[in-house]
């Protein structure tokens, strides 16, 4: 038994949901553009003082490499196995860095700070990494591969060239 006015009361349902719909999209769309043209500080991420001295010593040490002659590709590159801080080139060798820094070398400094644990993480998320590196900047094939370690302990900078091996 078919009923017309039921089909009616269907129809008038399905365009009151189109518009309702139709309208939150607009909305959606509206205030995505309001954040975007408004305050463009309060997108970027708030930063503790510990990521910001960090920071400072990362800038330290890219001019330090680029002044060697060192190429920078990539800066805190994440992936799921952890971070790169630096990611350089050196003339045909693909160069992974980690910068470390202590304040005091009570115990032991920033370059005995990375122990076994951070090496292997540094060397997962290189493996992860090393694929699209070598499609981007070496047209497909594998280039060799150095890990550096620049240290600061206090004020004094060491840069340890293939500081380890996989």
């Amino acid at each position: 038994m078919h009923d017309p006015f039921l089909d009616i009361a269907y129809e008038r349902a399905r365009l009151a949901q189109q518009r309702q719909l139709k309208r939150r999209r607009v909305a959606m769309r509206k205030a995505a553009l309001a954040r975007t043209t408004t305050d463009v500080r309060r997108s970027e991420p708030k930063v503790s003082p510990t990521q910001r001295v960090g920071a400072t010593h990362e800038d330290r040490a890219l001019r330090r490499l680029t002044d060697a002659g060192l190429i920078p590709l990539a800066r805190n590159v994440h992936c799921r196995t952890g971070e790169i801080d630096l990611i350089m080139r050196d003339g045909d060798t693909l160069v992974f860095v980690e910068v470390r820094a202590r304040a005091s070398s009570r115990y032991g400094g920033a370059a005995a700070s990375v122990g076994h644990m951070k090496r292997a993480r540094v060397a997962r998320s290189a493996a992860l990494l090393l694929p699209g590196l070598a499609r981007q900047h070496w047209q497909g094939r594998t280039p060799p591969v150095r890990f550096d370690v620049v240290a600061f302990d206090a004020d004094e900078i060491e840069w340890l060239t293939a500081a380890f091996t996989l």
